[in-house]
C-alpha cells in the first residue's frame, strides 16, 4: 500500500492515540479530512476499525517501533 506523506504522518499519529482533532492541528488539516485519509486507508487495507488499521501498519512496516 503506497502512503502519501499526510497518510503516513496521519498514520502515526493515529497509533501514537492523537484525536482527530490534535491529529488536524498539527497537520494543518480539518477533522473531516482526517477521518477521511483514515477511512480512505482502511478501504485500501480491508481493516474493520483503527486498531486493525495499526496492526496492519506494522506487521507491513509501515510503522516502526
Amino acid at each position: 500500500m503506497g502512503l502519501t506523506q499526510i497518510d503516513h504522518k496521519t498514520l502515526e499519529l493515529i497509533a501514537l492515540g492523537h484525536s482527530y482533532k490534535e491529529i488536524a492541528d498539527k497537520l494543518s488539516l480539518t477533522e473531516k479530512a482526517v477521518e477521511k485519509i483514515k477511512l480512505e486507508m482502511m478501504s485500501k487495507t480491508k481493516c474493520r476499525n483503527s486498531a486493525s488499521l495499526i496492526s496492519f501498519a506494522y506487521k507491513y512496516g509501515l510503522l516502526k517501533v
